[in-house]
Order: C-alpha cells, then sequence, then structure tokens
C-alpha cells in the first residue's frame, strides 16, 4: 500500500501541476498542429498525395512527445527547490518515485494525445471499435515509454538548458527517423535498420494501424502486435533503469 499511496501521490502533483500552467497545454498542442497544417498541405501539394492523412499518426506522437518530455523538466526543478530531496528521504520505495513520476507525465501526454483526436476526421480516419482500442494501447504504452525515457535523461541532468540541448541534438531526431515523416519502403538501407532500431518507430506505426487499419499493408510497418511488445519492453526496461538510478542516488 506504500508503494501505492507514494506513486498516486506523485502522480496526482503531476497532474495538478501541468493543469496549472496553461502556457504548457498550448506549447504541448500548438507546435505538432502547426507542424501537421504547414508540412502537411506543403509536402502534399508537392506530392500529389493526401500527405496530412500520412503525416497525422505522426503529429499524435509529436504531441505525446513534447508532453512526456517536457514533463520531466519537473525532475530538473524539483531537485533545484528541495521537493525531490525530501521525497528521496520518505520511508518509501524508489520504484514508486519513479512510477509516480513516471505514470503522471505518461497520463498527460496520453490526455493530450486523445485531444489531438479532435482533427483524425479530418485526416480521414474512420473508427472502429477494434482499432480504437489498438489506437489507445498505443497511446498510452508511447506515452510511458518516452516518458521513462525523460526521466532517465532529466536525472542526469543539472539544468534545463542541458535538457533542451539534448531533445534537439537527439530526441527531435528520433521522432523524424521513425516513419512519422516518411515512409520505411522509399528509406535507404542503413534508414531502414536505424528505423527499426527506433523505439518511436513502433508507436508511429501503432498509431497508424488503430486509425487507418485498412491501409497500412501497402506501408510495410510492423504489426500492431510487434508495436505493442517492443513498446512494453522499452517502457519497462527505462522504468528498470530509472528506478536503479534513483537507488543508487540515494545509497550516494
Amino acid at each position: 500500500m506504500d508503494f501505492y499511496l507514494a506513486a498516486y501521490t506523485l502522480w496526482k502533483r503531476e497532474i495538478v501541476r501541468f493543469y496549472r500552467q496553461p502556457s504548457r497545454i498550448i506549447g504541448a498542442l500548438g507546435t505538432p498542429l502547426i507542424f501537421w497544417i504547414i508540412l502537411g498541405a506543403g509536402i502534399g501539394n508537392i506530392s500529389k498525395t493526401n500527405y496530412l492523412a500520412y503525416f497525422f499518426p505522426g503529429t499524435i506522437v509529436l504531441v505525446v512527445f513534447f508532453t512526456a518530455i517536457f514533463s520531466t523538466f519537473s525532475i530538473i526543478d524539483d531537485r533545484k527547490e528541495g521537493f525531490l530531496q525530501s521525497v528521496m528521504v520518505a520511508p518509501v520505495s524508489r520504484g514508486a518515485i519513479v512510477m509516480g513520476k513516471i505514470l503522471g507525465g505518461a497520463t498527460l501526454a496520453f490526455i493530450q494525445g486523445i485531444i489531438f483526436l479532435i482533427f483524425a476526421k479530418s485526416a480521414g480516419a474512420q473508427f472502429e471499435v477494434l482499432p480504437l482500442v489498438k489506437l489507445l494501447i498505443a497511446l498510452f504504452l508511447i506515452s510511458f515509454a518516452m516518458t521513462a525515457m525523460g526521466f532517465v535523461l532529466a536525472w542526469r541532468m543539472d539544468s534545463t538548458q542541458g535538457f533542451h540541448a539534448i531533445m534537439n541534438l537527439f530526441l527531435m531526431p528520433m521522432w523524424l527517423v521513425s516513419g512519422a515523416v516518411f515512409p520505411f519502403f522509399n528509406a535507404p538501407i542503413w534508414l531502414k535498420i536505424l528505423l527499426m532500431l527506433n523505439p518511436l518507430t513502433y508507436g508511429v506505426a501503432g498509431i497508424r494501424w488503430g486509425l487507418y487499419p485498412q491501409s497500412n499493408q501497402v506501408l510495410h510497418i510492423p504489426t500492431f502486435n510487434v508495436c505493442a511488445i517492443v513498446l512494453v519492453g522499452v517502457g519497462f526496461i527505462l522504468y528498470l533503469i530509472s528506478s536503479i538510478s534513483v537507488a543508487k542516488a540515494k545509497r550516494a
């Protein structure tokens, strides 16, 4: 019960904190929306295809990505303000602390992704029961995995400026090389290898199966089951890494 109580308390704190800062909500939704409209319309006009539909799953992942990563900025702030130190000396499991923080960010990212689905009809999505269930599963799994990744990175950072630098250097290219912007079958071999090794690839593909289940065969993307297994594995491994990092910090 101590584990669940500690995790719930930190989860609730993340939720309340986020929605008391409207600028974070606008930023998490506004930037991907601008990307989707401008790139989708521009590239679609050049290629004479419905690129808005192709680009939409990648835009949802970008919404989730921004929200999940930005939520872990609170780890750096909490360390500076002393809140993290007070939590660390509490007689609770270090795994509960990590789970509460990750679940808080994942819940926020999941909700933001659902909100962005209001544009799905404009992107030609036709919701059916089973694909919708798959969509929600993929959405939550990618939210958890990306928040856990943000936790791992933020735990090692001393400043938000350093976190921003890492995001621009490493995390944004991860999104670009995930099948969000261009399809698998048009990529060279070395890029296909990067696509297969990138966990975001399976998030984008999982969301595609939820939005366009009938039209994904020609894209040669991983099956939904493969996507779910990879995302569960990545999320679990990153949670373990985060828990071990926090436990080592306590001993140190």
